[in-house]
């Protein structure tokens, strides 16, 4: 039987996306939540998500916020002046002159709160990059917590968005101007996660249709229910013992988001305005739980993938949903 998990990312960002975020968990398809452990609604979501135990929890390290230490204790890693003046710095990850101990003690303060309040660490982190300061601190942090990394393949880059981006670039569209039509090949999984056989879908495929200067556009032409239902990224093409996995960004619309969007890169911010609220409604659409059904998709989420655990599908069978599948 194939095998999918379904990711909401970008929990934690503010309050208010968080309620977006959780009525999408609650139509009973997402799988795994990944947190901005610096987010402005980071407390609320892990206060939220002590009550989904069947959810993975992946660590979402965007870091678009504000540290949990004080500033004064991290100011290398953060912005000295300006409208984001105490948020992290947008080159955080490749700059040469973030102090690493302020960015170990500032990543170790996120993982302590985040072990206070929901009483684990995240299923799942991401490497970071050993030539950076920043970068060390983060692989030196999984490496404490014991918080995988390198779990999952990752699909090649689809034809479809590098043409896509490049021909907006040729036209001059401003979103465009955020992107690199760089050809990212299939990356393996560490040999050591390599049998469970995960891949991560291209990022960017389901969200083509965002890619426009016109939200009215969004609007007129975002459905990520067709993501699915068409096949876009040929999942019912993929061996049935691969697990696939997919991620959107459910959640409610404020200030926060709706104008610093990922940290005021305005043009191409607004892609994530509507269709935020667009991917709460189409993660409770009976269409994709039809969809689900009727190709037989067990879903499961990033630790069953991990260790062969089956948490997810018993939530389903505790509370009788449709979605629950028999093996």
């Amino acid at each position: 039987m194939r095998k999918m998990i379904i990711r909401a990312d970008d929990v934690g960002y503010t309050e208010v996306c968080n309620i977006g975020t959780f009525q999408a968990i609650d139509g009973g398809m997402v799988t795994s939540a990944d947190v901005m452990l610096d987010g402005f609604g980071a407390v609320d979501a892990l206060e939220r998500l002590k009550n989904y135990p069947w959810l993975s929890i992946g660590w979402h390290m965007h870091m678009w916020c504000s540290p949990v230490l004080p500033e004064e204790q991290v100011s290398s890693l953060i912005e000295k002046e300006g409208p984001f003046a105490g948020r992290f710095r947008l080159d955080l990850p490749a700059a040469q002159d973030v102090s690493y101990d302020e960015a170990l003690a500032e990543l170790t303060a996120q993982l302590d709160r985040c072990l206070a309040i929901l009483g684990r660490v995240p299923d799942t982190g991401n490497a970071g990059n050993p030539d950076t300061p920043y970068g060390r601190a983060v692989n030196t942090v999984n490496a404490r917590y014991g918080i995988p990394t390198g779990y999952a393949a990752r699909a090649a880059s689809d034809p479809r968005v590098l043409k896509k981006v490049r021909d907006a670039q040729a036209a001059g569209e401003k979103w465009a101007q955020y992107y690199i039509a760089k050809e990212r090949a299939f990356t393996p999984a560490a040999a050591e996660w390599a049998d469970r056989k995960i891949v991560i879908l291209d990022g960017s495929l389901p969200y083509m249709d965002l890619y426009t200067d016109s939200i009215g556009r969004v609007e007129d032409t975002y459905d990520p229910v067709l993501y699915y239902t068409e096949d876009r990224a040929g999942i019912l093409n993929y061996p049935e013992d691969v697990i696939t996995e997919q991620s959107w960004h459910p959640g409610f619309v404020d200030y926060t988001v709706y104008r610093c969007g990922e940290r005021g890169k305005r043009p191409r911010a607004q892609q994530f305005v509507v269709g935020r609220t667009q991917d709460v409604a189409a993660l409770t659409d009976d269409r994709l739980r039809e969809w689900i059904r009727n190709n037989q998709i067990e879903l499961v989420n990033f630790r069953d993938a991990m260790y062969g655990t089956r948490s997810f599908q018993n939530h389903l069978k505790e509370t009788r949903s449709s979605l629950a599948v028999s093996v």
